[in-house]
């Protein structure tokens, strides 16, 4: 059994639910900021599951890489059109989120110097070559270039060993770790730094993208499900997995195994059986997912700290910042689906208008 689309959709759900953990609540400064709950030896235990959150942009990547392979495999001929379609609908998303809360919202709010602040910032951002405005949209350029490398990815998976494939990519990975955490390369002309950093968050974006990949090709979760499906505890030994993870995370804390705690993961949490409920909500959850990314930052470190953080306490703060962020993302939806009917409309007429001539 493969991780089937609504599965990668929750799983996409519980990304962005760890990515609020960790941006929320990843400090041990946390006296100006919400009042912990549970501690573990004076540390909030918060403090350890948002540590653990760091794995979110893994887990997406994970399920990129999957689900792109996915489509590759079922339409090779139109694989790089769709996917040009694919990116085009991101940036209708990006450009929506970006005039709301850049371009209004930061005048309204008397931040016009910074939001949207200079011509050049803004073009960067609009281009998405290099955003600025919010720390999280360093992404939406990394996943635009794994989505337009991802035929060539694609191609070297189903070619070659998959092995030898995973090791390359590790290789890489490490390389580009080292660069992105020490900056062991540093230019000051602004293209080749533009191009270092890049390649750097591509190359640790790439790994749990090609392992996502690999997954599929060898039906490496089929093989775990079947295993664990024969087993009484396989619920009990997937909750353990993941608790488990979270206390070795704990204890060494660095960004470098996010991707195997990502991986680990996905395979735990997808073999519990879980409530329909929980499996709604996160559904749910995925649909929005990719506002929720991009809107994030704007609430809890730009605008509306003191309205976020309101709240006091860590859970409170978190359920308070989803109903927050979904009712934006109703807002931007609203405007996208209006985008969508508009281009498609307009479509429709030109293939009208070059039918009858």
């Amino acid at each position: 059994m493969e991780l089937t689309k609504q599965q990668i959709k929750i799983t996409k759900g519980i990304a962005i639910l760890f990515m609020l953990l960790l941006y929320l609540f990843c400090t041990k400064n946390y006296q100006d900021l919400y009042t912990p709950i549970l501690f573990i030896k004076g540390i909030p235990l918060v403090y350890y599951l948002a540590l653990f959150g760091d794995c979110c942009v893994a887990i997406y990547c994970f399920c990129s890489g999957y689900g792109l392979l996915i489509s590759y495999k079922k339409d090779r001929e139109c694989y790089f059109k769709n996917n040009l379609i694919r990116i085009g609908k991101l940036y209708i998303n990006y450009w929506i989120i970006l005039i709301i809360f850049v371009v209004i919202l930061g005048p309204l709010l008397g931040k016009a110097n910074s939001y949207p602040g200079s011509l050049k910032d803004f073009i960067l951002t609009f281009t998405g070559i290099d955003p600025a405005y919010n720390g999280a949209w360093w992404f939406f350029t990394t996943y635009i270039f794994l989505v337009l490398s991802s035929s060539i990815i694609n191609k070297a998976i189903i070619k070659h060993n998959s092995l030898l494939v995973i090791v390359i990519s590790f290789g890489f990975y490490i390389i580009s770790y080292i660069q992105r955490i020490k900056g062991i390369l540093v230019f000051e002309n602004w293209m080749f730094s533009w191009i270092v950093r890049q390649v750097a968050l591509w190359g640790t974006s790439q790994f749990p993208f090609i392992i996502g990949a690999v997954f599929l090709k060898e039906n490496i979760y089929s093989k775990i499900y079947n295993i664990s499906y024969k087993l009484k505890c396989k619920n009990l030994l997937g909750v353990f997995t993941i608790v488990v993870m979270i206390i070795a995370h704990g204890i060494i804390e660095t960004l470098f195994v996010a991707v195997f705690t990502g991986v680990i993961f996905i395979c735990a949490f997808n073999i519990i059986d879980k409530p329909k409920w929980v499996n709604n909500l996160l559904d749910y959850l995925g649909n929005h997912s990719t506002n929720m990314w991009l809107i994030h930052m704007f609430f809890y470190m730009i605008y509306f700290k003191d309205l976020v953080y309101g709240a006091k306490y860590s859970v409170l703060i978190f359920v308070w910042l989803l109903l927050l962020f979904i009712a934006s993302s109703y807002v931007v939806n609203f405007v996208y689906k209006l985008i969508i009917r508009l281009i498609n409309n307009l479509n429709f007429k030109n293939i009208n208008y070059v039918n009858s001539n």
